[in-house]
C-alpha cells in the first residue's frame, strides 16, 4: 500500500451508486456539518435536478444523519490527512466522478497553535487542490474565505488577490491567508473562485444565532464595563452579515455567477456597515430598552483610544500580575484591534453578480437590533440542535 494510504473499510454501495458515470454533476462539499456548509447543503439539495452530492465530514454522527438524504453520500474522511484520510478505492472514485467541489471546512478557533490551525486551514486546502488536480472532469472549485486574511493590514480592500506583511491577530487568520496564497497558485490550472465572507452574526428575520462567534463575544463583554480603554477608530465600518443572506448569495454565486478566477466579497462593504460609534451607539440604545439588558445599567462606554495606546494598556496592566484580566486580555487580543483599524472591503463583484437574483441585502440596523436581544434572551447559548 502506498505511502499515507490507510486501510478502511471500502466505500458504501450508495457512494458507488452516486458516482455511475452520466451527465450529471456530482458535488463534493466539506464542511457541510457547520454553520455555513450545513446552510449550503440545504439550499444546494434542490437546487439542480440530477445533482448527486457527497460529504466529507470527520463527524461520524453527523455522518450517520446525512446518510439518509436520499441523493448524498457522506464519506468519513479527514482533509488534514494524505489523500483526505480516505481508501486508494474512495478516493479514486472522486478523481473519476466529481465535478464540482466547495471547501467550506475550516478550524474557525482563534487560539490555536499556529500549527494546529495550519493542519486543517492551509494543508487541508492543499490536500482538496491536490485532488482537485486529478478529477477527470472538474468544472468548478469555491474556496470559502474570510475577508480578514487581510489581517492586520489597513486600507480599502479590493476583490482580488491580497498579499501584505502586517500580521495577523489570531492564527485563524494567517492560516486562511495562507491557504489563499494556495489557492491563488492553482488558478492558472484549475476552475476555482474565490468567496471571502465577512462576520456573520444571525439570522435576519428572527435574529437566531447558530454559532456565536468574536462579535457576540463582545456584545457579552459590553455592558459589564470592564475596560476603561479599547481599542477603536469611531468611524470604522464593521462589516456585519446575515446569516440567510449570506449563504443564500453563496448559492446563487455557485450555482449562477460562478466565474474561474474571480474573487467575491460576501459582506456588506463600507456604504451597508456600521461604523463603530454607530455600533456602539446602538448597542446602548438596545440594552437600555431591553428588560434583560437594562440589568446592566449604567453602561459606561469605554474610551476609544488607538492601537498603539491600547496595546500600551495591555502591557502595563500586564505588569499588575492580574492574571484572571491578563487571560481576558489575550482573548480580546483575537480580534477587538480590528476596532481600531480602517479596513473597508469592496463588494462590487458581488452584487453585480446577485443583480439578476434578486437578492437583497437586509439592513444591518433591522438584524442587529434582532441578534442583540437573541443573545440577551438566551444568555449567549445555542439553540438546541
Amino acid at each position: 500500500m502506498p505511502e499515507g494510504w490507510i486501510h478502511v473499510p471500502s466505500y458504501c454501495i450508495r457512494f458507488r451508486a452516486l458516482l455511475v458515470p452520466d451527465q450529471s454533476p456530482v458535488l463534493l462539499i466539506t464542511g457541510a456539518t457547520g454553520l455555513v456548509g450545513s446552510e449550503l447543503l440545504r439550499r444546494l439539495l434542490p437546487a439542480k435536478q440530477g445533482r448527486r452530492i457527497v460529504v466529507l465530514s470527520r463527524q461520524r454522527v453527523k455522518v450517520a444523519e446525512l446518510n439518509l438524504i436520499g441523493n448524498v453520500a457522506v464519506l468519513e474522511g479527514d482533509i488534514s490527512r494524505p489523500y483526505l484520510g480516505l481508501d486508494r478505492d474512495t478516493y479514486a472514485g472522486l478523481k473519476a466522478g466529481i465535478t464540482e467541489v466547495i471547501h467550506c471546512a475550516a478550524d474557525t478557533r482563534f487560539g490555536l497553535s499556529l500549527e494546529c490551525a495550519r493542519a486543517v486551514n492551509t494543508e487541508g486546502t492543499r490536500n482538496l487542490l491536490k485532488l482537485a488536480s486529478e478529477c477527470e472532469n472538474l468544472r468548478k472549485f469555491a474556496h470559502l474565505s474570510t475577508v480578514y486574511v487581510a489581517g492586520r493590514a489597513i486600507g480599502y480592500f479590493r476583490e482580488g488577490p491580497i498579499r501584505h506583511q502586517s500580521g495577523f491577530c489570531n492564527t485563524y487568520q494567517q492560516s486562511k491567508y495562507e491557504a489563499e496564497q494556495l489557492v491563488l497558485r492553482a488558478m492558472n490550472e484549475l476552475p476555482v473562485a474565490i468567496f471571502r465572507l465577512s462576520s456573520i452574526i444571525g439570522d435576519s428575520q428572527t435574529g437566531t444565532v447558530r454559532q456565536f462567534n468574536c462579535v457576540h463575544q463582545l456584545m457579552k463583554l459590553f455592558p459589564r464595563n470592564v475596560l476603561p480603554v479599547a481599542p477603536g477608530l469611531p468611524n470604522a465600518p464593521v462589516d456585519l452579515i446575515a446569516t440567510d443572506w449570506a449563504t443564500e448569495a453563496l448559492a446563487y454565486l455557485f450555482e449562477s455567477a460562478f466565474v474561474p478566477g474571480r474573487f467575491y466579497h460576501v459582506c456588506g462593504g463600507p456604504e451597508r456597515s456600521l461604523t463603530v460609534r454607530e455600533m456602539i451607539e446602538l448597542m446602548v440604545s438596545i440594552f437600555e430598552s431591553h428588560p434583560v439588558g437594562r440589568k446592566w445599567l449604567p453602561i459606561r462606554v469605554p474610551e476609544l483610544v488607538s492601537l498603539p495606546r491600547y496595546e500600551e494598556f495591555v502591557k502595563q496592566r500586564h505588569l499588575d500580575g492580574d492574571k484572571l484580566f491578563d487571560e481576558l486580555l489575550r482573548v480580546l487580543g483575537y480580534f477587538i484591534p480590528h476596532l481600531a483599524m480602517f479596513q473597508a472591503f469592496d463588494s462590487r463583484n458581488l452584487m453585480e453578480a446577485l443583480v439578476a437574483s434578486g437578492l437583497e441585502f437586509p439592513p444591518v440596523r433591522g438584524y442587529f437590533r434582532k441578534v442583540v436581544p437573541y443573545c440577551l434572551e438566551t444568555n449567549w447559548r445555542r439553540p438546541a440542535a
